[in-house]
Formats: C-alpha cells, sequence, structure tokens
C-alpha cells in the first residue's frame, strides 16, 4: 500500500491537488491523505481551517499574520510526521509549503518530498531555485520553460503540463450578455479589488452580473457588495459552464486569467496592492506582464490595469472595448502553446507519484 500526503495551502493548490487525487483515487494499493482545502475535500481530504490566513500575498499585508502562519507551520509538520506516508506532495503556496517541507525533511528524511508548481524564479527571486533544490526530490513545472532554471542546481525537474487544460475549455457555446466578477481568492485581494469592481459596474450595462468564487469566501464577498442583483456561485460545475458562457470578465491576476482564456472568455486583468508593498515588489520583479496569458505568449493579448491604473473609469472603458473587439480570437495561440506535449497532465502527475 503506498502512502501519499497532499498539502496545499492556497485554493490554486487545493484545485490541482484535487485533479491529481481525483486520478489516484481509481488505484486501490493508494492510500490518500493530507489537508487542502474545499475541492480537496471533497475527495476526504482534511480542512486547512486557516487557509485563509495562509492566502496572503505580499510583504506589508502578511506581517501581522507571522506568528499564526508559524504556528500552523508547525501543526501541519507534526501531522506529516505521524502520518508518515512514503511521498509527500506539496502544491504551490512556496512560503508555506518550503518551510514544511524544510521540518519533515529534517525529522524524517526518508519521506520523498515533491512539488507541484515551480516558484517564479523567472519573475523575481531566483535565489529560491538554490534553496528548492536543497529541499525536495523533485519538482513538477506547469509550464515547459521552466525546467531548466532548477536543473541547473541539481534537483530533478520535470515539466507535466496545467491540469487547467482538462478542466476548462472553449465549447463554443453562445455568450449571454453577462459580465464576470472575479476579485480573487485571497482576503485582501478581494478586500482591495472588489470594491473597485463593484463601483466599475455603473458605467456598464450587462443582463446578469455574477461573482465566480468559494465557498469560504461568500461572507466575505456578500459583505462587500450592496447590490442584490449581483449573483454569487460558488459550485465548480457551474463556475466552468460561466467561464464559457460570459461575454467578458474582470479578473485578479491569478490561475483564474488561464483559466478564462482556456474557456474562452474575454478579460481585463486588474491589479492593486498596498503601495509599501507594490513599490518593494516592482523593483524586484524582472518581468513585462502580471497576466499569465501574457506572460507565456509573450505579447499584449490581455489588457492589464495595475496600481494607479485599476480604476473604475479605466476598466469599465476597456471592458467596452473588448465587446467590440476579438480578443477570444487571439486565445486559440494559447492553446497552441500550453497543449503542446501537455496531454493529461493529472495522469502525468500521478505517474510520477507512483514511480517515486
Amino acid at each position: 500500500m503506498k502512502r501519499i500526503y497532499f498539502l496545499a495551502g492556497e485554493p490554486s493548490g487545493d484545485f490541482l491537488g484535487a485533479t491529481v487525487i481525483d486520478r489516484l483515487s481509481k488505484y486501490q494499493d493508494v492510500k490518500i491523505c493530507g489537508l487542502g482545502g474545499s475541492m480537496m475535500r471533497n475527495h476526504r481530504i482534511g480542512t486547512i481551517n486557516e487557509m485563509q490566513q495562509l492566502a496572503i500575498g505580499g510583504i506589508a499585508e502578511i506581517i501581522p499574520h507571522i506568528f499564526k502562519i508559524r504556528r500552523i507551520i508547525h501543526q501541519v509538520a507534526e501531522d506529516i510526521i505521524q502520518q508518515n506516508p512514503d511521498v509527500l506532495l506539496t502544491i504551490d503556496s512556496p512560503g508555506f509549503c518550503f518551510r514544511v517541507a524544510k521540518l519533515v525533511k529534517k525529522q524524517n528524511s526518508a519521506i520523498k518530498l515533491l512539488h507541484l508548481v515551480a516558484p517564479s524564479v523567472w519573475a523575481w527571486r531566483s535565489n529560491r531555485a538554490r534553496k528548492l533544490a536543497k529541499i525536495y526530490d523533485h519538482l513538477l513545472t506547469l509550464f515547459d520553460f521552466e525546467p531548466p532554471y532548477f536543473t541547473k542546481y541539481g534537483l530533478k525537474t520535470t515539466f507535466v503540463g496545467h491540469p487547467a487544460t482538462e478542466e476548462f475549455n472553449d465549447t463554443d457555446n453562445r455568450k449571454e450578455n453577462m459580465l464576470l466578477v472575479l476579485p480573487g481568492s485571497r482576503k485582501q485581494e478581494i478586500t482591495m479589488l472588489l470594491p473597485i469592481f463593484i463601483e466599475t459596474l455603473k458605467y456598464l450595462s450587462f443582463e446578469r452580473v455574477v461573482i465566480p468564487t468559494l465557498p469560504h469566501l461568500e461572507p466575505l464577498i456578500k459583505s462587500l457588495i450592496l447590490q442584490n442583483n449581483i449573483e454569487i456561485v460558488s459550485d465548480e460545475t457551474k463556475k466552468k459552464l460561466l467561464f464559457q458562457t460570459a461575454k467578458c470578465s474582470i479578473v485578479a491576476s491569478g490561475t483564474a486569467t488561464l483559466q478564462l482564456a482556456l474557456s474562452g472568455c474575454p478579460m481585463v486583468c486588474c491589479y492593486k496592492l498596498a503601495p509599501l508593498t507594490y513599490h518593494i515588489i516592482k523593483s524586484m520583479i524582472n518581468i513585462q506582464y502580471i497576466s499569465l496569458v501574457n506572460i507565456l505568449l509573450k505579447a499584449p493579448v490581455v489588457p492589464e490595469l495595475i496600481q494607479s491604473d485599476c480604476v473604475p473609469e479605466k476598466i469599465a472603458q476597456t471592458v467596452k472595448t473588448l465587446q467590440k473587439e476579438e480578443q477570444v480570437a487571439r486565445f486559440p495561440k494559447l492553446y497552441q502553446h500550453i497543449l503542446a506535449n501537455n496531454n493529461s497532465p493529472s495522469a502525468k502527475i500521478a505517474d510520477i507519484i507512483l514511480q517515486t
């Protein structure tokens, strides 16, 4: 019996973990345990009740939560040691997962350590690649250009592809006069961006406005919206259909931009940080774009409105422009880019885990 422990600290990792667990659950000689969010919980995986505390980005934003996060890291590492799995697969959330893995390695070096989703060393903090090589046995990347950044430090690295290509696709459904509003999956993203997005609606006219989100974020979102005509959807199946049928979307930078593009939904990508965090990070990054779609295609296919440009008037004007242009016609290039050697990513990940 192979024992595999899954660990995801943020919603993006929760989605990826659920797709892989779904593959592995078909094997009778595999015992799966771990901690994650609502999607992994559907596979009888334990829940990290403090996931909202872990899903914090930025620098100034994380300071008030340092001691609580440290406590969670030690609690999770202790649980892994007690479960004593053959393989630990940590997913995304590098600030959280790497610290947990380091503690586990120190206490039980027999546990094989795998990590899914390479940290963005090609964008900033390139020194993380060297640190990662000292902790993990194998790194699995979502994009084909990432392995060389890690193999040069002796870390076994395999490009597996992005499981979103299995879950999201454009079925050429008739587009409704519907706007999707996606303010992110982190609490501080939502509190920063959602009021701006709601204000933007005053300048737009859509028959339906829908906020696709996660179940644990619904109370926060409801507290920030006053209009009764805005729908909130947290069911995963319904969200996929919304992505395929919406006429346009306003989205925070993140995995959702890739999911929307694969679903053929035009979008404007927005982001805003606390001023101190923004100025610090801006001086450290070395990429031109923030949207995954633009980064992969190396072109401004998706319009981006960042910091001082992330205001209702500019967002509304961009949405109106998108309704006139055929932005979605450029997305086939994205398919060609990420679908090359990208068949069944979740199956590849499952195979690597079993081989390990």
